[in-house]
């Protein structure tokens, strides 16, 4: 794949993340009384979102 199409599913990834980032914690987890859900949510958000960002970054050169 040419780095033109890694940046451009990484940055896919990275618009699903922040939707994601909206969405979910105003309606999956809304109900959730326990801070294990939440806490679950954003450590695996965070993991994506810096996998995401590695991934972009990974092609470019100075």
């Amino acid at each position: 794949m040419s780095d033109n199409g890694r940046s451009t599913g990484g940055l896919v990834v990275l618009a699903v993340l922040v939707i994601a980032a909206f969405v979910v914690p105003y309606t999956l987890l809304r109900g959730v009384e326990s801070f294990l859900g939440p806490f679950l949510f954003w450590t695996l958000f965070g993991i994506a979102a810096i996998a995401a960002i590695v991934h972009v970054l990974r092609g470019w050169r100075v």
